[in-house]
């Protein structure tokens, strides 16, 4: 009866070692996989503290570089010095405008000989309506060398200033400026200057002194406007 128990209890002595032999098996993976965390973790460690080293060391090199390339001797200081005024010249100070103009025209008639005789320009047609509020301001254009053909003013126009320019296609700017710069000069209100609708014969050749009505309400037109117009062409 002893010998048939025990041959009876062999499979699960059998059964039982296997199992202890996988238990033991699997502990030794897990204290093998644990330990190799550590490892890791460790390696991690050691390069986090090794990367700020590293850094301040190409921080500190960079630094002395840069510091050493900021030493300046006094001969090179007074070089860079002169290479800086050289490269940052001073700006002319602007002139007023009343100065600009009197400069220009006075420049172009000492080129065109006209300070001493002016001549004649028949080049340019002044075509004046007359008014009676006017008294003598456009007829100082004569002074210039134009001659001024007058016309009687309409009607509707005989009671207001001259206000107005209507010049033709073929003027130069040049010489439209300076006209207009003159009468604003002798007192007139100038408060438009237009191109003038028609462009035949000698319309095309002419500047119309007379009256917009159109443009009464308007605000005369500033010696720096006209300054901007001469800068512009």
């Amino acid at each position: 009866m002893t010998q048939r128990n025990l041959s009876s209890y062999l499979p699960i002595f059998y059964i039982c070692v296997v199992l202890f032999c996988i238990s033991i098996i699997h502990i030794s993976e897990v204290i093998n996989e644990q330990r190799h965390r550590q490892q890791i973790k460790a390696i991690d460690l050691a390069k986090k503290q090794q990367k700020p080293k590293k850094r301040r060391k190409k921080r500190t090199g960079e630094a002395k570089k840069k510091e050493a390339n900021k030493i300046v001797t006094p001969t090179q200081a007074s070089d860079t010095s002169k290479v800086e005024t050289k490269s940052k010249p001073e700006k002319p100070a602007r002139i007023s405008d009343e100065e600009f103009f009197a400069n220009l025209f006075e420049k172009q008639e000492t080129q065109d000989g006209q300070k001493q005789n002016p001549r004649s320009r028949s080049d340019i047609v002044i075509r004046y309506y007359k008014k009676d509020k006017d008294g003598d301001r456009v007829y100082k254009l004569r002074n210039m060398g134009f001659y001024i053909h007058e016309r009687p003013a309409e009607d509707d126009f005989e009671d207001y200033a001259s206000n107005a320019i209507f010049y033709g296609d073929s003027v130069k700017k040049n010489d439209l400026i300076r006209i207009a710069y003159q009468l604003m000069q002798n007192g007139v209100r100038l408060q438009s200057m237009t191109l003038s609708k028609y462009h035949d014969a000698w319309k095309a050749h002419s500047v119309e002194i007379g009256t917009d009505t159109t443009v009464l309400k308007d605000k005369p037109i500033t010696l720096s406007r006209l300054r901007k117009m001469w800068e512009d062409k």
